[in-house]
């Protein structure tokens, strides 16, 4: 019966905890929030935190015009998208951006509930040894072992989603703005011809320099 009861709180713990990674910044009077804004990308950020837990959702807005107007990111970037459609590089660095995020999601809302389930509901089924502390000993062994990873995967999941997805992010902001300055990928590129007379033969001589 002991069990039964921590098996059913903690799996409903995990569910929870995995709705409040999206939805808690509506609760009023448990949240506190930090505002990040990184210039030369156009780009602020407002992450807020559920008081005294490690849960957070962080909010993203950029400038399409460089610092004039800000709109919405969107959870995978979906607002950006029509503005980059139409550069190769900044395109796949949103979609992988997009990408990166949804593995984030899957291993915090499906690989580590699986495992969860895998540790609550899937024991019992050892081949029994005739011997109950054994039995109980290798059981609680392979729960332990479910239990560790769906935590660990969960919070990789969550380091995937929040942080590891950000620099393709970046790249996508960077390339983006570098576009809308009038740029182009040969802006450093010049070119020097000259002509000469060598002074032993005589002859005209041509030099063409191409510095980049």
């Amino acid at each position: 019966m002991r069990f039964i009861m921590s098996k059913k709180l903690i799996t409903t713990s995990i569910f929870i905890c995995f709705i409040l990674q999206f939805s808690f910044s509506q609760i009023p009077g448990l949240t506190f929030s930090q505002e990040n804004e990184h210039p030369h990308l156009y780009l602020k950020s407002k992450t807020v935190w559920i008081t005294a837990t490690p849960f957070f959702h962080v909010g993203r807005k950029f400038s399409p015009d460089q610092g004039a107007t800000y709109i919405k990111l969107g959870m995978f970037g979906g607002n950006l998208k029509p503005y980059v459609q139409n550069d190769s590089i900044a395109r796949h660095s949103l979609n992988s951006y997009k990408l990166i995020r949804y593995f984030g999601i899957a291993q915090m809302g499906v690989i580590a509930p699986l495992l969860a389930y895998k540790h609550f509901y899937d024991s019992g089924t050892t081949t029994s040894t005739g011997d109950a502390t054994i039995d109980n000993n290798v059981i609680l062994e392979e729960e332990t072992g479910y239990l560790t990873v769906a935590i660990i995967v969960f919070c990789t999941g969550t380091l995937t989603y929040h942080v590891f997805s950000k620099g393709f992010l970046f790249d996508a902001l960077a390339r983006y703005n570098y576009i809308l300055s009038n740029k182009t990928d040969f802006e450093d590129v010049s070119f020097n011809l000259n002509v000469k007379i060598d002074q032993i033969s005589q002859t005209p001589q041509l030099s063409l320099v191409w510095t980049f």
